[in-house]
């Protein structure tokens, strides 16, 4: 009987590394945007992503998180597309990859990167 358990034992070993191993890898893949404090209570983050609303909403996760329970209010903010193509120009070589993959059974190429867009902000709370 200990022999049983004992092998139980060094069985769930790989299977605790593993779980480790895929959680710690899941962290990894959550964006971090870091907010930083200026003169004057005012504070500034970029929300960096693949598209444009997503950069958005990690800036502003960000300025709500910083504020906690107050309201963050944008002071300034700006667009930066750092993609290699122009966005419409790389939103239509997808819609087109996509179609002609669907056809052959193959996946799609992806032309945007995680970092295509960035949204600066500037924001106070209160």
């Amino acid at each position: 009987m200990s022999c049983f358990n004992t092998s139980i034992k060094e069985a769930m070993w790989p299977v605790a590394t593993l779980a480790a191993l895929l959680t710690l890898s899941a962290c990894q893949t959550t964006p971090l945007t870091p907010v930083f404090q200026r003169e004057n209570a005012l504070y500034e983050t970029t929300g960096i992503a693949e598209t444009k609303s997503q950069a958005q909403q990690n800036a502003l996760r960000a300025a709500d998180k910083t504020c906690r329970r107050k309201q963050a209010i944008i002071v300034e903010d700006k667009f930066i597309y750092n993609g290699v193509l122009s966005p419409f120009t790389g939103r239509m070589i997808t819609k087109v990859g996509t179609v002609v993959s669907s056809f052959m059974g193959t996946e799609a190429p992806k032309l945007a990167r995680d970092d295509d867009y960035e949204y600066n902000i500037q924001f106070r709370c209160q």
